[in-house]
């Protein structure tokens, strides 16, 4: 998930490996992503979809939970995505992580904690508000419930990125591996710690990619990709139409090779125009994710007040409302009060002034 809110920087000169990825082999992102400098067109597309994706679903859910059963269709849709929605999350903010830690810890943790932990708390006191508005509230703010919310997710990145300091002094492949060994011993009824470590691989294979993206472009072409895409496309069939494959320790290894193959394709993508709307919700996808919630919530609420029974229509107005409200949000998402509700100022209070230090 990005947690970009700062305008990028200018593009620097051409250099030879813009003319490269501009003719269209896209191999050489490796400047970009290990300066952290600019966006990358392709990353916002995949964060993007991912993103827009999860709005579907818990518009499919909440339509599902108040009004009715939703057309058949939308269910697959749901199911044939998840091996990738949220990993694919996971993997995109780890192949920028390394960028990141260029700065000072001191730096990059209250980076992390403005941009991460800030909007955790505020969205779930505003989320916890209104659970106690339609009589849903249970625990208090000091109860661990209380922080049990659809921001799990942001939970799980902030730590990841924590753990991402060790990679300083720890092989990749130790925060790599370890975690996929605990996934499948941990209890199946812990379900967010057997989550917590079956995601955990995700982010931090692809901070080993980010390390090694030439290499990875070599050994995966293009057209190797192309060939292989039966993998994650033969894996959303199962998902959708046997069995869903919701965070399953045994698919994690089609998984990881599924997001691996769309990254490389997608890399190599043309920037369409007809996209760009996909690419700036990847580029204010934490704005997206953090405010979706209680607006779909909120409307799923009215629906089962006001009587609403045909359920195709209320998910088109739920999903298209929320849509709407999270990219009011994302608009003016960077503009004071309304920052406030994503991130702290990067400056807590003023600078003392050296002439008088």
């Amino acid at each position: 998930m990005s947690e970009h809110t700062d305008p990028a920087a200018s593009p620097a000169p051409a250099t030879r490996a813009d003319v490269r990825r501009k003719a269209g082999n896209g191999a050489d992102i490796s400047r970009a992503l290990d300066r952290h400098d600019r966006r990358i067109g392709w990353m916002d597309l995949l964060r993007g979809s991912s993103i827009i994706l999860v709005i579907l679903l818990h518009s499919t859910e909440i339509v599902t939970a108040r009004v009715g059963d939703v057309p058949a269709f939308f269910e697959f849709l749901s199911n044939f995505f998840a091996p990738f929605r949220m990993p694919m999350l996971m993997f995109l903010s780890g192949l920028l992580v390394a960028g990141s830690l260029h700065a000072p810890t001191g730096k990059y943790v209250w980076g992390k904690v403005r941009r991460i932990v800030w909007p955790i708390v505020v969205w779930t006191f505003i989320y916890a508000a209104g659970q106690y508005v339609v009589g849903k509230g249970e625990f208090m703010p000091w109860e661990w419930g209380f922080w049990n919310t659809y921001l799990w997710f942001m939970q799980f990145i902030f730590a990841y990125y924590i753990l991402a300091l060790l990679m300083k002094w720890v092989p990749i492949w130790v925060l790599f591996g370890v975690p996929f060994v605990l996934m499948f011993i941990v209890s199946p009824d812990l379900v967010l710690l057997q989550r917590f470590f079956y995601l955990m691989p995700f982010f931090f294979l692809g901070a080993f990619i980010e390390k090694h993206w030439d290499q990875f472009a070599r050994l995966l072409s293009v057209r190797w990709a192309a060939v292989l895409s039966v993998i994650p496309l033969g894996l959303g069939l199962f998902s959708g139409l046997v069995d869903p494959l919701w965070y399953v320790p045994l698919s994690v290894v089609p998984a990881l090779l599924g997001i691996m193959i769309l990254v490389r394709l997608t890399a190599v993508a043309p920037d369409v125009r007809w996209l760009a709307p996909v690419r700036f919700v990847g580029q204010y996808s934490l704005i997206y994710y953090v405010s979706h919630y209680p607006v779909f919530a909120a409307l799923g609420w009215l629906a089962l007040k006001a009587g609403i029974t045909n359920s195709s229509a209320a998910l088109v107005v739920v999903f298209i409302v929320t849509m709407g409200v999270a990219t009011v949000f994302a608009l003016l998402g960077r503009r004071m009060p309304v920052s406030l509700l994503f991130e702290l100022p990067r400056r807590m209070w003023p600078a003392r002034n050296a002439a008088l230090a």
